[in-house]
């Protein structure tokens, strides 16, 4: 494992550059900060770097050895760093004792068509951490894909990365996709649109959700756009019962897809 003690050294330049979405553009790659996260990235992704947080203290060391072990099999460079170069690299104020480089991996919009089943599609999310929550809820709700149209925050920024909890690593994940390109592409693929909005729409809970299904969810702001709203072929309500306006964004998200899961199950007898 080489030693970096320089926040001047190329190789902490490099990685610190990825906080800029240009620079992940550029490098292909991204940043993956915390034990749990980096496991993941070492189990299901291309870590192309391991920065190690040189006299860490940690209750889990066996587990933290066992993934530095796991990277160095599978290839990646190791660096021991001092705190400072790992406060260079690292998004958060307080770096923790693993932070990895790991290269970008995004899927078309052809390589969903296989899939079927729900997909998730974001129009205009603007926060990364409600964009991030989605991405980990569409994971644990079994959704076949993620995609995001033109607009959308990043969903390899650091702190949309942190969200997702490394279910970025398990999910395919189109990104920077025009509405027309999507609409024609849900046309084609046999997808039926599924927005949430308040108008012309129906309760969610009596709705058929089942096959595959496309759910919108829009803006925090402005909610799905008029050529979306449009295109979809189905409309829904969530219910509620309290005095709150609206959901957050990444809640309204959950509430439909658990809907969708529930449905599934129910249609198949079986989790």
């Amino acid at each position: 494992m080489k030693e970096l003690t320089s926040v001047n050294n190329p190789v902490v330049k490099d990685a610190a550059d990825l906080k800029q979405k240009k620079n992940r553009a550029e490098q292909n790659a991204f940043l993956v900060e915390g034990l749990r996260s980096v496991e993941e990235a070492v189990s299901y992704g291309t870590v192309r770097q391991l920065f190690v947080l040189a006299a860490a203290k940690t209750p889990d060391e066996a587990r933290m050895q066992a993934i530095v072990g796991q990277a160095a099999a599978a290839g990646a460079d190791l660096y021991s760093v001092s705190e400072q170069v790992m406060k260079k690299i690292a998004d958060t104020e307080t770096p923790q004792a693993l932070t990895a480089v790991v290269t970008k991996q995004t899927s078309s919009l052809d390589e969903l068509t296989a899939l079927g089943g729900t997909i998730l599609v974001l129009d205009r999310i603007g926060d990364p951490g409600n964009l991030g929550t989605m991405i980990r809820t569409a994971d644990a709700a079994g959704v076949s894909g993620v995609v995001l149209l033109s607009g959308c925050t990043d969903a390899f920024a650091p702190k949309a990365v942190r969200s997702t909890m490394g279910s970025l690593l398990h999910i395919p994940v189109a990104e920077g996709v025009s509405e027309d390109d999507f609409i024609s592409w849900a046309e084609g693929s046999g997808y039926q649109l599924l927005a949430t909005c308040l108008e012309g729409a129906g309760n969610l809970y009596q709705t058929d959700l089942q096959g595959r299904v496309a759910v919108v969810i829009g803006s925090e702001a402005s909610g799905v756009s008029d050529s979306l709203l449009a295109a979809a072929a189905k409309k829904v309500f969530i219910p509620m019962e309290g005095r709150a306006e609206s959901l957050n964004a990444a809640v309204a998200a959950g509430v439909v897809l658990f809907e969708c899961l529930r449905q599934r199950v129910a249609g198949n007898g079986k989790l």
